[in-house]
């Protein structure tokens, strides 16, 4: 964007770039770095274990889609989802996280709103899950952040945090 100026009587040309929106900046599919969980004592841990996997996919058309699988989930002994053993199905919801539906931006605040309509977690279907916003790397890595929720096994609150790079 260009504009002019007048300084001292004399027009200057004056060439200023705009900012991109977060709503813009969010546009992409993001790989996961980390999932973390911090809890009150300060003690950090890796929510899915420190290699998980993942993507988050953000859509020009307000669509936002998720999904976040531990390392070393079984394979099913035949690989339909019908026909794996209850230990193995187990293994496998416990080891994955996934939801998706519409996204909105709250500019000012920086933060991201997941308004959900599909969700592993079936208790989640429904619900608005709220993200703070933060970019690092001049853009290249996303880190999402969240209120405190109880999450992981011993359902302990933490603030979790999930660092996405740009795929």
């Amino acid at each position: 964007m260009s504009g002019r100026t007048i300084k001292n009587g004399r027009e200057l040309s004056v060439h200023m770039e705009k900012e991109q929106s977060i709503r813009e900046k969010l546009l992409g599919t993001w790989k996961l770095a980390s999932f973390t969980g911090t809890d009150e004592a300060g003690t950090t841990t890796h929510i899915m274990g420190e290699d998980a996997t993942g993507f988050i996919c953000y859509s020009p058309d307000g669509w936002v889609s998720v999904q976040i699988l531990r390392s070393g989930r079984p394979r099913y002994s035949i690989p339909d989802t019908e026909l794996g053993t209850d230990e193995q199905t187990l293994a496998c919801a416990r080891g994955t996280f996934a939801y998706a539906g519409r996204f909105t931006v709250d500019e000012e605040d920086s933060i991201v709103y997941h308004d959900l309509e599909f969700s592993l977690i079936p208790n989640w279907i429904g619900s608005r899950q709220k993200r703070y916003v933060r970019f690092e790397d001049g853009g290249n890595t996303l880190i999402l952040s969240a209120d405190p929720v109880r999450i992981g096994a011993d359902g302990v609150r933490r603030h979790t945090t999930l660092r996405w790079v740009r795929s």
